[in-house]
Formats: structure tokens, sequence, C-alpha cells
């Protein structure tokens, strides 16, 4: 849940540091518009990368073409 509020902050620092660079290029740009982008993105990513889901191990199918293709397999971690 938290990982999915981190996607919606990370889209709307996005949006906000977009309108900053437009309201940048009529050269009526304001700080705080920078700061909130600046802020939201980085809280987003943050939330992303902590409460992200954990991934099910990878399949044995296919082994000995994953350690001939040079990939980790589950018996190299």
């Amino acid at each position: 849940m938290l990982a999915r509020l981190g996607t919606a902050f990370v889209f709307i620092g996005v949006v906000v540091l977009t309108v900053f660079l437009f309201s940048l290029t009529i050269e009526q740009a304001s700080v705080w518009t920078l700061l909130l982008g600046s802020v939201l993105s980085s809280l987003g990513l943050i939330l992303r990368r902590r409460y992200a889901p954990k991934r099910p191990p990878s399949p044995p199918r296919f082994r000995l073409l994953r350690r001939f293709l040079g990939g980790k397999g589950p018996e190299g971690e």
C-alpha cells in the first residue's frame, strides 16, 4: 500500500517539477514549486524503495541455460 502511495508521490512530484520548468520559461518561477516537487519526488522514491513488494524467487526452470549464459541461479545466491 505504501509503495503505491510512493508511486503517486513520484508522479505528483514530477508534474510539479514540470510546472516549475514551464513557469521558469515564462520567468515567473517560484522556489517553493521547485522545493515541493523535489520533496514529493524524493519522498515517493524512498517509499517505493523501502516498501516494495517482495519478489518470489525465480523458478528453477532453465537453470542450465542461466548458468551457461552467466546469470545467477538459485544456488548462486
